[in-house]
């Protein structure tokens, strides 16, 4: 049973916030000279301390999040603002901290300034992870309202019942105990968005390269994953091509989509020279279940041996008419279960 802390006990008191601790950053962040800025799913920052008292600084009025002390949600954060809360009476001893980011921003960033404790002899250095994995896709990578009891939902319902921390890529990453990124966007394609939405920025091989979306130079934070699930798709088939679109035809957008997908995997690749990459895609969804075996049958036919080719588990929804977290649990399940089939993907880390 989680135990939430209510609000009105951690407002901080700012004389308290002295030494900023180390920390484990998971997920794309830009930073500044006082903080981090953040827009993907799921980043989380976490720290370790002795003591029992620890305080966040928050600037950020767009996002939901998560307060973790020693593996448990303490509290739930929406919109802070530009606050501090302090986290009393956690006992003596050492304690793990993390903030999480639940929901998803595709047009805000968010921005946190750190964890602090009242005496610089009370920081440890920040917790390390030996393993990394990503995730690339969509809504379904995302968990877009994946907490929601029920199919229609108002904008604000989706941003409320989305939680990322509980989308299949969070909990394969933490059964593994490894860093994780999520790098996903819902409405998303590859070649063509959602209902053919046109974006003169915003598609995954556009946005990818980027920490933040609408930053034109490049991230280039440390990160050597040994694993990399991608997938995507599913909004480039979401309906047929209309007038006035790209393309002429429905094959002419799968081969577009076969040409960009295969493409980006490869540079994927290259960047990404040791890793094991896993193209996955949901069964007998037409052209982009036929596209994608063809981007996989490409890559392989290419030489490249570090590749896999996964089937997403069907899915019952429900929520928001997307998956609820007892699918993502059963689409992370399957995932598990390929990897630890095949420890050597690790690379003996």
């Amino acid at each position: 049973m989680w135990k939430f802390i209510a609000l009105a006990a951690v407002l901080a008191s700012p004389a308290l916030a002295d030494t900023r601790l180390d920390m484990h950053i998971g997920g794309r962040t830009l930073k500044d000279a006082t903080g981090w800025s953040y827009q993907w799913p799921a980043v989380y920052f976490e720290s370790r301390f002795t003591g029992d008292t620890v305080t966040l600084k928050f600037d950020d009025p767009s996002n939901n999040l998560n307060i973790v002390v020693d593996g448990r949600i303490v509290a739930i954060v929406k919109k802070p603002g530009k606050t501090e809360h302090r986290l009393d009476h956690l006992g003596a001893g050492e304690h793990t901290v993390r903030l999480e980011k639940r929901s998803e921003t595709q047009y805000a960033t968010g921005r946190f300034e750190g964890f602090f404790v009242p005496e610089k002899a009370a920081a440890l250095p920040a917790p390390a992870y030996a393993r990394q994995i990503e995730f690339i896709g969509d809504s379904l990578t995302v968990g877009y309202g994946n907490t929601s009891p029920y199919n229609d939902c108002t904008p604000e319902e989706v941003f409320e019942t989305t939680d990322t921390q509980q989308g299949f890529g969070p909990l394969i990453a933490k059964h593994f105990k490894a860093a994780y990124r999520v790098n996903a966007f819902s409405g998303l394609g590859m070649v063509r968005n959602y209902g053919g939405f046109e974006h003169p920025k915003y598609r995954m091989p556009m946005l990818y390269p980027r920490a933040i979306y609408d930053e034109i130079q490049a991230d280039s934070s440390p990160w050597t994953p040994q694993i990399i699930i991608t997938g995507i798709g599913g909004n480039d088939f979401s309906t047929p091509v209309k007038t006035g679109e790209p393309w002429k035809s429905q094959a002419e957008l799968k081969a577009d989509y076969v040409k960009t997908y295969t493409a980006f995997v490869k540079n994927l690749r290259a960047k990404n020279p040791r890793a094991f990459l896993i193209v996955a895609v949901a069964d007998g969804r037409g052209d982009y279940t036929d596209g994608t075996r063809e981007v996989y049958e490409a890559i392989k036919a290419s030489g490249d041996t570090r590749i896999g080719y996964a089937t997403i588990p069907e899915t019952k929804g429900g929520s928001c008419y997307h998956p609820n977290t007892r699918d993502d649990a059963a689409i992370a399940k399957m995932y598990i279960d390929y990897i630890s089939a095949r420890p050597e993907l690790w690379q003996g880390k």
